[in-house]
């Protein structure tokens, strides 16, 4: 198993809430929500349900019958979320009981991250050189960056460092880079691979990258 060394560059910062706000008590009915009809991706890092939604989302209203999402009725008792992002969306009952208000927050993001080689196919690599490569991921950030110089068959990770206890936020782009020494591969040409998880469970298609080394 190759050894390599990372690198990470910081450029932005993405601050999300998921906290809901609680009914206000009030006369009017209480809604009541059914099931969401969508998929929860996986957070690559724990395994667990990562709070993003991959696919389109639909609310299903079960009762009252006349509902008002963010001041406009909810048609056949449903409400789809297609966008990509944090949505917030204010239900409560109609005609005229609007004082039942419940804030629903729904996080979609159905987009594996962008991956571009910055080093150019078909580089000469020397002694001591870098191979670098940009990352982006403009909703739920990026989670984890894997590199493979057999192919595939192995693959050196490097998972994104979690938000500080009482913070949130994820990381937005990088500028990445794996450094490689003439002792870690033969001279000749060489295949690099790279993969980039997002934080809802999404997975980049595997960049390939071939160059030599003299």
């Amino acid at each position: 198993m190759k050894f390599i060394h990372f690198w990470l560059i910081v450029t932005s910062i993405l601050s999300i809430s998921t906290t809901p706000i609680k009914p206000v008590p009030g006369l009017a009915p209480e809604i009541h929500f059914g099931l969401m009809d969508a998929s929860v991706g996986l957070n690559p890092q724990t395994g667990a349900p990562s709070g993003w939604y991959t696919s389109d989302v639909t609310i299903r209203i079960v009762s009252p019958m006349d509902v008002l999402a963010n001041g406009k009725p909810v048609q056949a008792g449903q409400l789809t979320l297609s966008d990509e992002g944090q949505h917030q969306v204010e239900f409560q009952p109609g005609i005229g009981k609007q004082d039942n208000e419940v804030t629903q927050f729904v996080n979609i993001d159905k987009t594996p991250p962008g991956l571009t080689w910055i080093t150019q196919q078909n580089s000469v690599i020397s002694e001591n050189s870098d191979l670098s490569a940009e990352i982006t991921d403009q909703v739920s950030g990026i989670c984890r960056v894997e590199a493979s110089l057999d192919h595939g068959q192995n693959w050196e990770r490097q998972d994104f460092p979690a938000p500080v206890s009482g913070e949130s936020g994820t990381i937005r782009e990088t500028a990445w880079s794996m450094h490689l020494g003439t002792r870690e591969l033969s001279h000749g040409v060489q295949v690099a691979l790279l993969r980039a998880y997002d934080c809802a469970g999404n997975v980049s298609p595997a960049e390939l990258l071939v160059f030599r080394v003299k």
